[in-house]
């Protein structure tokens, strides 16, 4: 008998293991492919990949492609589920992150490093981020090295995007010309990337417009038929849009970054990895890094301040060993994150009522600006002393 009950728990904490990181019910290869994506950035940001930064193009096609099944696809269109979903599945852990970097961080950190840190803070609880680093600091410049919550400026583009397809589901059904609509959203919003890079304009990095082409082409992947190709075709063009993503990791400069036209290569060849689902290039290349794939988010919130957090108490510029063993750290923390607040966060909104739900989201929103009011009092605090 007592071998039975010791045996539950260990049955119970495998089946959920399973069900969360071997899923059955969802495309491993695209969990994969954000496994891949999260880990091109986060080994650029520990400097050892000077073209990791096309994580962040991958992640974008990714978001269009889930975004456009959520809000475009969904007949009849459930606005209060739509946005729901998307505040329970981003602001827990990104409230969690920055309450504890703040918590932890700002109260010995010089005034005007304080008073920058807390302002990026509350503007990432806003999800204006980018906004802020824009007018603030160039990305790949040295002093970035100086904000834990830098990074963020993805997440504040990502919720922008969902403003915009939230919007688009709202107002596409009264057109018949869904294609047409998508398609001129991503040639002009390509034009205007095009246009900030012959500018020079380097902080349209930061900008929903010269990135709204990348969450277009993920979105457009269900508005137009799938290839029908020979099981030795797709498997060649995926692992071929595999060699193009690591490839572009591996060898683009910083000049390559969006805005550039050579970002179109990575996503395109997003596109056709998700649009050519269960191949053997796919189990073989990108389904082992499913379960990286499944806690990116936390990892994507918590490797940067790690970096960040670390240089500040080293007074040295992290590297070799000792940023293996941070990012080690990292992964640790952000597994913890994963399992304790964003699948939690999740859980919860897919088990209570919609009145509950819909209570929940409201006091999760509430909470992050207060946190950001916080913030906010704290910079301006700093800056008058």
């Amino acid at each position: 008998m007592l071998q039975v009950n010791d045996a539950a728990p260990a049955s119970r904490w495998r089946d959920m293991f399973g069900k969360d990181f071997f899923p059955q019910n969802r495309r491993r290869d695209i969990d994969g492919l954000r496994g891949l994506a999260v880990a091109l950035v986060v080994l650029f940001h520990a400097g050892w990949l000077k073209g990791g930064f096309v994580g962040v193009d991958v992640f974008v096609v990714i978001s269009g492609y889930f975004m456009g099944r959520s809000a475009l696809m969904q007949h009849p269109f459930q606005p209060m589920r739509f946005v729901c979903r998307r505040l329970y599945r981003l602001l827990p852990a990104l409230l969690c992150m920055i309450a504890l970097v703040s918590a932890g961080m700002l109260w010995w950190v010089l005034q005007s490093d304080r008073a920058d840190i807390a302002d990026n803070g509350a503007y990432a609880l806003v999800y204006l981020s980018n906004i802020w680093a824009s007018g603030h600091v160039g990305y790949f410049q040295g002093q970035s090295i100086a904000y834990p919550f830098l990074h963020t400026w993805s997440l504040s583009l990502e919720m922008q995007f969902y403003a915009i397809i939230f919007l688009m589901a709202l107002l596409l059904p009264l057109t018949r010309h869904r294609r047409l609509v998508l398609s001129g959203i991503c040639v002009a919003s390509f034009a205007f990337c095009i246009s900030c890079d012959i500018r020079g304009d380097t902080q349209a990095y930061y900008n929903i417009f010269a990135r709204l082409w990348q969450f277009s082409l993920g979105t457009m992947i269900w508005m137009f038929p799938r290839p029908r190709l020979s099981a030795v075709a797709a498997n060649t063009i995926h692992a071929g849009a595999v060699g193009v993503i690591v490839g572009a990791a591996l060898f683009y400069t910083l000049r390559f970054a969006c805005p550039s036209s050579m970002a179109v290569f990575p996503c395109v060849a997003v596109a056709a990895i998700i649009m050519l689902p269960q191949t053997q290039a796919g189990r073989l290349c990108l389904v082992p890094l499913s379960p990286l794939g499944v806690i990116s988010y936390s990892v994507y919130l918590w490797h940067w301040p790690g970096i960040v957090v670390a240089n500040y108490l080293l007074f040295f510029q992290v590297h070799g060993l000792v940023m293996a063993a941070v990012l080690g750290i990292v992964l640790v923390v952000s597994l913890f994150s994963y399992l304790l607040v964003e699948r939690t966060g999740l859980n919860y909104e897919d088990r209570v009522v919609p009145a509950v739900r819909n209570r929940g989201a409201a006091l999760l929103v509430g909470s992050c600006m207060v946190l950001a009011m916080v913030l906010f009092y704290v910079s301006r605090v700093s800056r008058v002393h």
